[in-house]
């Protein structure tokens, strides 16, 4: 009956797919069990009587006893299994905090690397415009005639009579064609003054009517505060054109609605156009055009042939007569984008540079030039008003000139 049994019961049970320890565990408590039951009924009545209710307890009882130990182990174990569990996913969480430190520290650390690259780069394009100066620390006033080599200049030498005074001459003009409808115009004259007595009355732009003829009307839309010349900030690594307009933009100045108005061929012409103006009170630097009286080589009659098929570019200014030799102070002038005036493009450079022995002890003077690109519209060929506006630009320089000189005279007041 014993063997019967464990046919029956235990082979199933043993072959099970569960770990080697549990199997035997169970294997063995089911042989137990099966050993004390058949015990059990033999030891009792005939097996043909029927069982009674108490031995069906009795049997269970010893079932449950038999599998007391295993329940207990596999509860030990599911314990275990839990605490393990837990531990597991505690270490799961503590890694994941270890590996966010260490993400956060090297993404931090990354930052703060490309935060100095970047100032490294931008310290080392970046300067202030002044630096690129190099003729602020000249004396002129230490500067007799012959130091300054005159006979360099696009204009005559000034003309100094036996007590060294500087005569009033004309005004020079030059005029160099440009493709598109287009011309490039150089005019310039000496005027006995200092450079700042020119600077102030070109930069007062309420009152410009009152010094240039041939302003029909001079309104100013609005004035820009601008930053010290000495704290404007350039980025070279930007195209010369980008640099210039970037500074531009920087520096004081203001921006005016100009009228022109004269006769071309006996009929009355006015020309509209509104200026965006800036002072450099260093002069404009090289990348917004050339400084050298020689530049690549080349002198201006030279350039004047080559520029002829070069177009006219915004922020890259006409160079005015003068020497590079000498501090300058510039003002520059520009129509603004999309300007509905008669000019399609209208920029130019004021320049004003002292002229160190042209004058008495005590006293100065300096020479003011202007250089100017215009392109009308092309309803308005150039050819047909470059002659007027040659003849208006040494009109101007005149009249610039005779106002100042007449203010400098003793027991004299400006014109109103």
């Amino acid at each position: 009956m014993s063997r019967l049994a464990t046919k029956i019961i235990a082979k199933p049970i043993s072959n099970l797919p569960m770990p080697g320890a549990i199997a035997s565990i169970l294997k063995d408590a089911t042989l137990e069990t099966i050993d004390m039951a058949v015990d059990k009924v033999m030891a009792d009545e005939p097996s043909t009587q029927i069982m009674s209710a108490k031995q069906a307890d009795d049997i269970s009882d010893l079932i449950e006893e038999a599998f007391a130990p295993m329940e207990a182990a596999l509860q030990e174990m599911e314990d275990s299994l839990a605490t393990a569990r837990c531990s597991l996913q505690d270490a799961k969480d503590q890694a994941k905090q270890a590996i966010e430190v260490v993400q956060a520290a090297a993404l931090q650390q990354a930052e703060t690397t490309v935060s100095a690259v970047v100032a490294a780069e931008e310290a080392a394009t970046e300067k202030v415009l002044s630096d690129i100066f190099d003729d602020g620390d000249i004396d002129v006033e230490s500067l007799a005639y012959d130091d300054v080599g005159y006979h360099l200049s696009e204009m005559s030498p000034p003309f100094i009579d036996e007590a060294q005074c500087l005569v009033p001459g004309e005004a020079v003009v030059r005029v160099e064609k440009a493709p598109d409808n287009s011309r490039r115009i150089f005019a310039g004259v000496d005027i006995p003054v200092g450079v700042e007595a020119v600077w102030d009355v070109l930069t007062d732009y309420a009152n410009l009517q009152k010094v240039v003829p041939n302003l029909a009307v001079n309104e100013v839309l609005s004035e820009f505060d601008g930053i010290p010349f000495d704290q404007a900030v350039i980025d070279e690594s930007l195209p010369d054109e980008k640099q210039c307009k970037d500074i531009s933009k920087q520096l004081k100045g203001a921006l005016l609605k100009q009228v022109g108005k004269a006769k071309v061929a006996g009929i009355n012409f006015s020309a509209r156009t509104t200026l965006e103006v800036r002072e450099w009170p260093m002069g404009l630097p090289d990348f917004a055009h050339f400084r050298d009286d020689f530049y690549e080589g080349k002198d201006r009659d030279t350039r004047a042939i080559d520029d002829s098929n070069v177009p006219l570019t915004r922020y890259r200014f006409p160079r005015p007569f003068a020497l590079s030799s000498l501090p300058s102070k510039d003002i520059s002038m520009q129509s603004v984008e999309n300007d509905d005036g008669e000019f399609r493009m209208y920029q130019g450079v004021w320049r004003m540079q002292p002229l160190p022995g042209c004058a008495p002890e005590g006293e100065e003077a300096m020479r003011l030039t202007y250089a100017v690109e215009v392109s009308p519209r092309r309803y308005l060929p150039v050819s047909v008003i470059e002659g007027r506006i040659v003849k208006d630009m040494c009109t101007n320089l005149v009249a610039i000139r005779d106002y100042l000189t007449t203010r400098s005279e003793p027991n004299s007041s400006p014109s109103t």
